[in-house]
């Protein structure tokens, strides 16, 4: 996948880097609202998905893992400001 790898360059470049890649690609992340994990002390998080506007997966879980740590995504409600600011980057031509 020709995304994925651009995002696996991003994440080495750092958060400023992978938000624009995303943005370029228009690819943004997605809560999976059937799916949850916990952590070690408990607390549910959301599953969330690296996606196209067409709902196509662009990335491997552990990418994904990657871009949700790089990303500190936790919740729902952080997801959505993500987003935000994925789609206000000037990158972002989707």
């Amino acid at each position: 996948m020709v995304v994925q790898d651009d995002i696996k360059d991003a994440l080495n470049e750092g958060r400023g880097e992978l938000v624009r890649v995303l943005a370029m690609n228009g690819a943004l992340p997605t809560v999976v609202e059937e799916s949850s994990g916990s952590d070690l002390l408990g607390s549910t998080t959301p599953t969330f998905r690296i996606e196209t506007p067409d709902g196509t997966s662009v990335a491997d879980r552990q990418t994904r893992s990657q871009v949700v740590d790089a990303l500190e995504l936790r919740s729902a409600e952080g997801c959505e400001a993500i987003r935000e600011e994925i789609q206000a980057h000037d990158a972002w031509d989707v």
